[in-house]
């Protein structure tokens, strides 16, 4: 059967399809860090920490943010937490709320890794980017904003997932 339905965007689609292949098949292996070593989930989680530290964002939102489920997202917040890359705290009012921070050596491990990745990872992509208008880019931002939401991801909308309540019988 051909794909005539897809045209012209079927080369698009497969790029994307392969690229997210590509990426479920590396995401867990520890690739990064000397000494301490990390799988690209845990640089996501690190750099999500990093980038809304000041805000005391819980788990569950992190988890929700990348896309995550909060089992997988605690699992790999465990492995950071034991290689002492991120380290956990309560504020002072909510003690359920476990509030992550990158730790010294987290921070010294992921500004290696970024110097690194920028190089050998993200050049020639932040290249092309950076060849675009910013409507051109804006419309780049919503064309991965689609595609991660038709494969199951929440859109980010700053705002807190409401609880659902489940009736017992």
């Amino acid at each position: 059967m051909k794909l005539e339905w897809m045209e012209p965007y079927r080369d698009i689609i497969g790029d994307f399809y392969r690229s997210a292949n590509g990426y479920s098949q590396i995401c867990k292996n520890e690739m990064f860090g000397d000494p301490v070593r990390f799988s690209p989930y845990e640089v996501q989680i690190m750099e999500h920490i990093l980038e809304y530290a000041d805000q005391h964002k819980n788990m569950k939102w992190y988890a929700s943010r990348l896309g995550l489920s909060q089992a997988t997202y605690s699992k790999y917040v465990q492995k950071l937490v034991d290689k002492g890359l991120v380290e956990k705290y309560h504020t002072s009012g909510n003690k359920k709320d476990v509030i992550l921070m990158v730790s010294p050596l987290g921070l010294q491990e992921y500004g290696a890794y970024t110097a690194m990745a920028e190089e050998q990872l993200f050049h020639e992509l932040f290249g092309l980017l950076g060849s675009v208008s910013p409507e051109e880019l804006e419309t780049v931002k919503k064309v991965f904003a689609v595609f991660g939401h038709m494969h199951g991801e929440k859109r980010a909308s700053g705002a807190e997932d409401a609880e659902v309540l489940i009736r017992v019988e």
